[in-house]
Order: C-alpha cells, then sequence, then structure tokens
C-alpha cells in the first residue's frame, strides 16, 4: 500500500514535469517567428550601415578607374563595367544594396551569397538568409548578366517575400547598389520543384526571385521572373 502510493505520487510529478516541459516547448515554437523577426531587423540595421561603407569604398574605387570608365561610352557596358568592379570588393556576406517593392511594401538590404556550389541549392547562404534576401552568388550582379537571382524567407526571419505571390506581371522592381539603381517589371510567376536549379540559368529573364511554397512548407519553390526596364548610374 505504502509503495503504490509512493509510486502515483512520482507519476504524478512526471506528468506534471512533463506537462510543463510542454508548455515551454510550444512558447519557444509559437515565439520563433517573433524572435527570428528581432534577430533579422538588428542584422538590416547592420547591413544598412553596412552598406554605407561599402559605397564609400566603391566610389573611391570608381574614381581611381576614372579614365577607364570614361572611355567607355554606351550606357549598358559602362553598367557592366560598373557591376564587375563592384564585385572585386564582395565577399560572401556583405551587402549588395537595397531591394524595393512598392507592390507588397518591401524594402531589405540584399545580402552577397556564396560563391562556390551548392549555394544553387541554397546550401551555403542558410546562414546569410536569416538576416535577408540572399543574392545566389553564382549569378551575374544587377546589370552583369542575367538572371541577378534572389532568394528570401517565406515565413520566418522577418519574412520578406511572404506576399511575393501577390505580385503581377507589370509590377515593377527596383534594386538600388552603389553603383546604379535599376527597374524591373514582374514578367511571370511559376512554381517549380525545390530541386530544380535551371530558373537560375539564362533563360531570358534579367531577374529572378525565389522562395518557398506554400507558406510553412517546402513542396515547391515560388519563381519571380522580371525583365530590366531601365537603369540610372550612381
Amino acid at each position: 500500500m505504502y509503495h503504490g502510493v509512493v509510486t502515483g505520487e512520482h507519476r504524478h510529478r512526471l506528468l506534471r514535469r512533463v506537462s510543463s516541459g510542454l508548455v515551454i516547448v510550444g512558447g519557444i515554437v509559437l515565439a520563433y517567428p517573433f524572435w527570428s523577426a528581432g534577430y533579422t531587423g538588428l542584422q538590416q540595421g547592420r547591413l544598412t550601415a553596412a552598406l554605407a561603407q561599402s559605397s564609400a569604398s566603391f566610389e573611391k574605387a570608381a574614381r581611381a578607374e576614372t579614365s577607364t570608365l570614361n572611355a567607355i561610352h554606351r550606357p549598358q557596358d559602362r553598367l557592366t563595367a560598373l557591376a564587375s568592379l563592384f564585385a572585386k570588393q564582395l565577399k560572401p556576406g556583405d551587402p549588395i544594396g537595397h531591394l524595393k517593392i512598392p507592390r507588397i511594401g518591401l524594402y531589405k538590404v540584399i545580402l552577397e551569397g556564396e560563391h562556390r556550389p551548392p549555394s544553387l541549392g541554397m546550401g551555403n547562404d542558410q546562414q546569410f538568409l536569416s538576416s535577408g534576401p540572399t543574392h545566389y552568388g553564382l549569378t551575374p550582379l544587377p546589370g552583369a548578366g542575367r538572371p541577378f537571382a534572389v532568394a528570401g524567407h517565406r515565413t520566418t526571419f522577418g519574412a520578406p517575400f511572404y506576399k511575393l505571390n501577390l505580385l503581377s506581371p507589370g509590377d515593377v522592381i527596383i534594386v538600388i547598389t552603389p553603383y546604379a539603381k535599376l527597374k524591373y517589371t514582374v514578367d511571370k510567376l511559376t512554381t517549380v520543384a525545390p530541386s530544380d536549379i535551371s530558373v537560375l540559368a539564362d533563360r531570358g529573364y534579367d531577374l529572378v526571385l525565389t522562395t518557398c511554397n506554400p507558406p510553412y512548407s517546402a513542396a515547391q519553390r515560388l519563381i519571380v521572373w522580371g525583365s530590366l526596364r531601365s537603369f540610372t548610374l550612381l
């Protein structure tokens, strides 16, 4: 009889501990989107300051190449030359510029991704995606070729690409770098398998944005395809 009471008490304590543990774990899971968004917000502030320094550094590098750049008269060729010059100072994790999509109220700093495989498969870039939209480092910079491809989270770490599915053909997407402000328009939206990296090859589009689809799932990848309409050299 005595042993039965002790066993019952122990069982009751164990159940209380398990219940408390489940409540704590549930609270952590529910709070995850909020603290991850807070982390991203802090990182975006840091990246904004770093971008200002990067812009100043690039301006100095461009001045040193004044004679070479002045010999390039075609605007598109000058854009390509400036993009190539900027690429020389970029390392993975560095800020590239701002991504602005008025239709969905997006304005974020873009980070440079890894320059080696498997960045095309998101493998190396997870550490950067927690800070903001990240450039697939094995694709060209804006104005340097096709396509300029960027990945972004859909549901965590500030969910910058959560509303990407709301974009329609003709919507404007702006990329502002230290060397140029580029205006793109959306051509189409498609979905592909998460393993399909062919969307990052040159298929006639200047801009590719990718994110998970549907929200809270990695079953597919949502792709926004865009074309460059105009640019202003800075």
